[in-house]
């Protein structure tokens, strides 16, 4: 492995505490499925923690916690690319210059803080009992605003404005389905 990359873990926790910098040095060399596996185990973990809310609340059986998971999953991997295809062609109108597959990867290891708050949130609610989707699930979802605006802003040469706005869009895309899915 190239001293001078650094590693994928690094790149994770990188992206959730200092999204500008882990952009600039990171991204271009991560493979499109690493980045993509982390959109869909954050999903999988937060939806997983949806269902296990409803699953102790009496609202919904077993079965829809698996559901949620897979539904999570799916959704990490279509959905999210889905989002930031749109938005990228956006941006290609505002002259952004990186690439459809750089823009992937940004957007869907902007979702690494969800990861993180996902595995924590699944420990509370195993261990603990706790109904965490809201606590950690959406908090997760929120924390991730921060490395989106910051790839917007890098794909679009310091467009802060569009970036805020841009990533208003896709949180409450993001947060709306995940509300529709939550009241199946």
């Amino acid at each position: 492995m190239n001293e001078n990359k650094p590693s994928m873990f690094r790149t994770v926790f990188g992206m959730m505490i200092s999204p500008g910098p882990t952009l600039k040095t990171a991204v271009s060399g991560l493979p499109l499925v690493f980045s993509l596996l982390v959109s869909a185990l954050a999903f999988l973990l937060f939806f997983a923690q949806t269902g296990l809310d409803l699953y102790k609340t009496g609202q919904q059986g077993l079965g829809f916690v698996l559901m949620a998971a897979g539904a999570g999953a799916v959704y990490g991997i279509t959905m999210i690319p889905l989002i930031w295809l749109i938005i990228w062609l956006v941006l290609k109108l505002a002259k952004c210059e990186k690439g459809l597959g750089w823009a992937i990867r940004s957007f869907c290891l902007g979702y690494s803080g969800t990861l993180i708050y996902g595995i924590i949130g699944m420990i509370f609610s195993l261990a603990l009992g706790w109904r965490t989707s809201i606590a950690f699930g959406v908090t997760g979802v929120l924390w991730a605003t921060g490395p989106i605006i910051a790839a917007i802003r890098e794909m679009t040469a310091g467009k802060t404005a569009l970036g805020i706005l841009l990533s208003t869009f896709a949180g409450a895309v993001v947060l709306f389905s995940w509300s529709f899915f939550s009241s199946l």
